[in-house]
């Protein structure tokens, strides 16, 4: 698959390779390997090319054939609540409301206390 041309393999390609990308398209490549999306040529060629690289533009090669993450769930759902279908069990607000209640009548004592002291 072509890279897109905002690509930073492609807009950046004279740029040196760091090791944070070579571990990155190793991890990928790795994981392609695993699954069986690649054989074994194939990866051997890419490490080369991934450890035999010095700027960004050498990977382009490597990344536009790396096969796309098998079954990659967005993080956004792997963080998700319960199950689709399940109800959380509902908040008891009975002590929330008690200690509302209790705040409420101590501040209208206290009122009714200055009030009492004001004009007596």
């Amino acid at each position: 698959m072509a890279l897109p041309p905002s690509s930073k393999y492609l807009q950046r390609s004279a740029d040196p390779v760091d090791d944070a990308e070579r571990e990155s398209i190793t991890a990928r490549l790795n994981g392609a390997f695993e699954d069986g999306r690649i054989n074994h040529d194939e990866y051997a060629g890419a490490m080369d090319v991934v450890y035999d690289a010095r700027t960004l533009g050498e990977l382009v090669p490597v990344v536009e054939r790396l096969p796309a993450p098998q079954n990659d769930t967005p993080a956004i759902v792997a963080q998700a609540g319960p199950p689709a279908g399940d109800v959380t069990e509902s908040r008891n607000l009975l002590p929330l409301a008690i200690g509302a209640g209790v705040v409420g009548v101590t501040l209208i004592a206290v009122l009714l206390l200055l009030v009492v002291m004001l004009f007596i």
